[in-house]
């Protein structure tokens, strides 16, 4: 019955001693450049998520500016570079990545055999997730640019909403 279920695993079995020496070696891990390379993942997702940040740091200042002097304030172009550069990183994070263990995998090697690869995997599913949002950032400021409707901040808004507003916003 073992050599049954050996067989229909692979044929382990089959192959006696070689097959079963044969299963357990490992690939190599990828090469000390592939290693270094795959690094630049977390670094652009961590850099992407304080742009993105700063971005919002920007605007808020902007909004608080705009508020005391009650009326619209164009939006600047720092704010535009800020924003799209998160999302230049975001989408590039995530493009190096899966180009990175595209390679290893054409070389016959695993890409989460090393700690800089597993690392890498491991930053880049939340990285597609900050690419969301920087993507939603960049939506929200273009709407916001040509917006023509400005309402100051006490002149009638609801008052859970200026609550919510606080506690976000410190």
């Amino acid at each position: 019955m073992s050599d049954a279920t050996g067989l229909a695993a692979g044929g382990a079995a089959a192959d006696g001693a070689a097959g079963a020496v044969k299963a357990r070696v490992r690939r190599p891990p990828p090469a000390a450049g592939w290693r270094r390379r795959v690094l630049s993942v977390p670094a652009l997702v961590l850099l992407g998520v304080l742009l993105l940040v700063g971005g919002a740091l920007l605007q808020n200042r902007r909004s608080k500016r705009a508020d005391a002097l009650c009326h619209q304030l164009q939006v600047p172009w720092t704010e535009f570079a800020l924003v799209y550069a998160a999302l230049v990183c975001g989408v590039a994070a995530l493009a190096v990545c899966g180009l990175l263990f595209w390679k290893a995998r054409r070389e016959g090697r695993r890409g989460v055999d090393s700690w800089q690869g597993s690392l890498a995997f491991v930053i880049s599913v939340p990285g597609g997730l900050a690419a969301l949002f920087e993507a939603t950032a960049v939506y929200a400021l273009h709407a916001e640019a040509g917006e023509g409707y400005w309402r100051c901040t006490g002149a009638g808004a609801l008052p859970a909403a200026q609550v919510l507003a606080s506690v976000l916003l410190g």
